[in-house]
């Protein structure tokens, strides 16, 4: 599991505003966490949910379907959460974003922090 790569995830039951169900997601969390969460009691990953329904705007990053990742989409940055490593489906990786798209998404969540 590597930063910039795309699985599904289970985000659970749908509660307001938050998302839900089996979706993919982004791993947005640092390679050195994600090299190391089997060492440590902690287990979360920070991910980025992603969705079909595409509206575009400053806090999206839209990308093609290729691979896995069978439609169109967009990486929802609002919606930054940690999870469980359980939640992860690792061997249902669906693409991988190019350095371009990443550094994209870096831009948009710097933004969205007020970092």
């Amino acid at each position: 599991m590597k930063r910039g790569e795309i699985y599904l995830i289970n985000f659970g039951k749908k509660y307001n505003s938050e998302f839900g169900k089996i979706r993919p997601a982004l791993i947005i969390q640092n390679n050195i966490a994600n090299r190391n969460i089997d060492k440590v009691e902690f287990k979360g990953v920070t991910v980025v949910p992603i969705t079909t329904n595409l509206c575009g705007g400053n806090l999206r990053v839209k990308i093609q379907s290729r691979e896995n990742l069978i439609q169109d989409s967009e990486i929802c940055i609002n919606e930054l959460c940690t999870l469980d490593l359980s939640r992860i489906d690792l061997d249902k990786k669906l693409t991988t974003l190019n350095d371009e798209e990443l550094e994209e998404v870096r831009i948009k969540l710097m933004k969205h922090l007020e970092l």
